[in-house]
């Protein structure tokens, strides 16, 4: 049965870890203290992202990059110029796929099932990652929380995403490697595929997830 396959971007789809090149070489600093100060920016981009939510004060998600990277910066006591700092952010376009990813998503459709993105980055980040990544050509839509102006895991990012694609929010799979992200689509409605690359245990609150895979071929092998 043809389901809808909405794929998270972000650590999902792409490794948010391959900005640690780039902050290494444009803050001349050694790959230890580049790999902090990306842990620090991810970390935050993803506090923030809860907490606009939750303040009910949304901005896009370009915006919430470029402020947890300026509190990364300043937690390490860095101060590039702005050159400098628009090309480390700018490093959020070219993130690298992660392996399997374009596979993934061409086996999928060519077994008859809708591939989209829904993600927390705004269309425009969305466009430029997915052209950049070679991801573009395998999907069908790319969803964004910029819709709703609030970030997922607010069940009503889900649910447009389902109404976007015309399906019913039980026949739309997604799929994560964000264990948080899992939790708050089962708790919407969706079924899930949780990417659980570093073999973590669930989330203890919202949904268990509905299938486990080790990585994105593997969902692949299982729905196609």
């Amino acid at each position: 049965m043809a389901r809808t396959f909405c794929f998270d971007m972000y650590g999902t789809l792409c490794d948010t870890s391959s900005v640690t090149a780039t902050l290494g070489e444009e803050l001349d600093v050694s790959d230890s203290l580049a790999d902090e100060i990306d842990a620090t920016w991810r970390r935050r981009q993803l506090e923030y992202s809860f907490q606009v939510s939750l303040m009910e004060a949304y901005r896009p998600f370009w915006k919430v990059t470029g402020a947890a990277l300026d509190y990364a910066l300043a937690r390490y006591s860095l101060s590039p110029d702005g050159s400098t700092r628009d090309r480390i952010l700018g490093a959020y376009d070219r993130l690298d796929p992660h392996e399997g990813a374009a596979e993934t998503l061409e086996r999928l459709s060519d077994a008859g099932h809708t591939v989209t993105v829904l993600s927390n980055g705004n269309p425009e980040m969305l466009e430029r990652l997915a052209e950049n990544a070679g991801l573009a050509p395998h999907l069908d839509d790319l969803i964004s929380a910029d819709e709703v102006s609030v970030f997922k895991p607010a069940p009503v990012v889900y649910e447009n995403a389902a109404e976007r694609t015309g399906t019913d929010i039980g026949d739309c799979t997604l799929v994560s490697g964000n264990a948080w992200d899992v939790a708050g689509a089962g708790a919407a409605g969706m079924e899930t595929a949780w990417i659980n690359r570093a073999r973590d245990p669930p989330e203890e609150v919202g949904a268990d997830p509905t299938d486990e895979f080790c990585s994105l071929v593997d969902v692949a092998a299982a729905f196609d």
